[in-house]
């Protein structure tokens, strides 16, 4: 079974973090049968915790509107227990010192989190509204940076991208993946098997590759702007503000807005002012396309704004604004140096992922896992 990409590998390992608000395996064990289906050196895994797993899994894709088709349930659980099993091998070998960076970057990240709720209850509400108790987030927080920490010294760091992989992958968009295709199509030419529709499938398949792969290094027509907003409705509850309650924002704004014009700092005015949660972040500065601002009242501000204006009190039906234009940049290709890190990070992440299933081959071999099915309920 070949993996997905590392990054949606670790959304699946992030997503076992939310099992702790079903039934505990420990309970559901004293009640029904509960099979080992998996096991290895130092550690075991039951059928109640896949199940948590996924019935988590499913918790989290409810929250985005996705759900899990029944015909692919079992290859669902397959492929977690398969995360599940890495997660404990990468646990055991992690070493002090890979600990110590994944700890790091775990309470980094948790930080972040809990920077964007207003609050600490906020925070809280938050993480159990989507089905994850704040202390199993945090947990699996600090367990996804140490698979993190261990993918990248023991594959990651050992690879190099050469430049001229990069500099082909601007100029003709050839990734890792177009140049596996085109290799097909150049074997089947020095054999001469190109009567045939395997070879124009490929030939049509590397076209749409490197179409797409230049594509992505088109940019549309982008708005740097800084941004002030309050909210007109409920946050929990979506239900409008009263009257009065939309009178004062308005009124508050209005006062910003004298505060901007007379010449104050756009990023204290808004910190201040604004109910934005990234507001502390990013000081109401952002960067938008058209197709990224799904409010129309922004979006005309935003795009028809003089620059360096300061926008009128928007009213839109989540909120009122107040908009700065600071720069327009047109549509067309982005500079090599501009996204020359971008695509060496989008080839070394290919290469990870290529390597990846033989790497976790080994590790199951050098643990010796043992994976039993057949006694599952």
């Amino acid at each position: 079974m070949r993996l997905p990409s590392v990054r949606k590998w670790l959304a699946w390992i992030g997503a076992l973090g939310a099992g702790a608000l079903v039934l505990h395996a420990a309970d559901s064990r004293s009640l029904f049968p509960d099979p080992i289906i998996a096991k290895g050196k130092g550690f075991e895994i039951r059928q109640s915790d896949v199940e948590q797993a996924v019935i988590s899994l499913k918790a989290t894709m409810a929250t985005q509107g996705q759900t899990i088709p029944p015909a692919q349930m079992s290859s669902v659980e397959s492929r977690m227990l398969d995360r599940m099993i890495l997660t404990r091998i990468l646990m055991q070998r992690a070493t002090d010192a890979d600990k110590a960076k994944a700890r790091e970057e775990a309470d980094r990240f948790i930080a972040n989190t809990r920077s964007r709720a207003p609050s600490e209850e906020s925070y809280r509400r938050q993480l159990i509204a989507v089905g994850i108790k704040p202390e199993v987030f945090e947990a699996r927080a600090y367990e996804q940076a140490i698979v993190e920490t261990l993918i990248r010294r023991e594959i990651r760091d050992t690879i190099t991208i050469p430049d001229a992989d990069v500099r082909a992958a601007y100029d003709e968009g050839l990734d890792a993946l177009a140049r596996d295709v085109r290799a097909t199509i150049q074997k089947m030419e020095a054999s001469g098997q190109t009567n045939n529709q395997f070879y124009a499938d490929a030939r049509a398949r590397f076209a749409d590759l490197t179409r797409a792969n230049l594509a992505r290094l088109d940019r549309p027509e982008t708005v740097r702007s800084a941004v002030i907003m309050v909210h007109t409705v409920d946050t929990l509850t979506r239900e409008p503000l009263t009257a009065e309650q939309r009178a004062e924002k308005l009124k508050r704004l209005e006062a910003a807005r004298a505060r901007l014009v007379a010449g104050e700092d756009f990023a204290r005015v808004a910190r201040e002012v604004s109910e934005d949660p990234e507001v502390q972040r990013t000081g109401g500065e952002y960067t938008s396309t058209r197709t990224s601002v799904g409010l129309p009242e922004l979006r005309d501000a935003l795009f028809t704004l003089p620059v360096g204006e300061v926008s009128p009190v928007l009213t839109t039906r989540q909120g009122l604004y107040l908009v700065k234009v600071l720069e327009r940049i047109p549509a067309g290709k982005m500079p090599f140096e501009q996204v020359a890190n971008d695509l060496r990070e989008h080839l070394l992440n290919q290469e990870v992922e290529k390597r990846l299933p033989d790497y976790f081959d080994k590790l199951k071999r050098e643990f010796n896992v043992e994976v039993n099915t057949t006694e599952a309920r």
